[in-house]
C-alpha cells in the first residue's frame, strides 16, 4: 500500500500552473533519493502468524510496519534530465492526478497535490528545497480518504507524511533511464 502511494503520487502529471516555473538549481544526472514515509488512521486486515509466516521477509516487515505505523525507508537512483528541471518536480504521465505549483524559484518549489483513483482521493502539499547543486530535500503531508466498501478503496481515511532528501551522484545515469517526459 505504502508503495503504490508512494509511486501515485510521485507519477502525477501538472494539470494546472499557479504560476510561472522558475527552473530548480539542482544538477542534472544520476540521484540517489532517499524517501521515509509513514502512515497513520489506516486499519490494516489482521493476518494470521500462519499468514506472516508464509509471506517473504521484506514483505512481512511492509505489513507490521505499517501495521503498527513505523515509517518506511526506502533508496532509490533516479536520472534527473535539464528538462524535467525547468518544470515542477514528480510531473509525469498519471492522468488520476494533478499538481498546482504554488510557489516556485530556483531554491524551493511548493506543490499542492491532488489525486483521484476510484473512489479513493489524495490531497496535500509537497515543499522542495534545494541545499545546494547537489543536494535536496523535501516533505511531503497527504491525506487519502475513500470508501472502505470499494475494492481498491483506502477505507475511511489515512495520514501520509513522507520526508525526503536527494544527493547528486553522477554527471552520467548510466543505466537508470529517466522518466517519461511525454504528456
Amino acid at each position: 500500500m505504502n508503495k503504490i502511494l508512494l509511486v501515485s503520487v510521485m507519477m502525477c502529471p501538472v494539470a494546472i500552473w499557479a504560476q510561472e516555473i522558475r527552473p530548480f538549481d539542482v544538477k542534472p544526472g544520476l540521484w540517489e533519493n532517499t524517501a521515509t514515509t509513514q502512515i497513520s488512521g489506516i486499519a490494516m486486515p489482521t493476518l494470521t502468524p500462519e499468514q506472516l509466516a508464509q509471506m517473504p521477509p521484506q514483505a512481512r516487515a511492509r505489513i507490521e510496519a505499517m501495521t503498527n505505523g513505523s515509517p518506511q525507508t526506502q533508496v532509490k537512483k533516479s536520472c534527473v534530465t535539464s528538462e524535467q528541471l525547468n518544470r515542477p518536480m514528480f510531473d509525469n504521465v498519471d492522468k488520476s492526478c494533478s499538481y498546482k505549483l504554488t510557489s516556485s524559484s530556483a531554491s524551493s518549489q511548493a506543490i499542492h497535490v491532488e489525486c483521484s483513483r476510484g473512489n479513493t482521493k489524495t490531497t496535500g502539499d509537497l515543499a522542495l528545497t534545494r541545499i545546494d547543486s547537489e543536494h535536496m530535500k523535501g516533505d511531503m503531508v497527504m491525506k487519502a480518504t475513500g470508501d472502505r466498501s470499494t475494492k481498491g478503496s483506502v477505507g475511511e481515511s489515512m495520514n501520509i507524511k513522507m520526508t525526503f532528501s536527494g544527493k547528486f551522484l553522477s554527471s552520467d545515469c548510466g543505466d537508470v533511464k529517466p522518466s517519461n517526459l511525454d504528456k
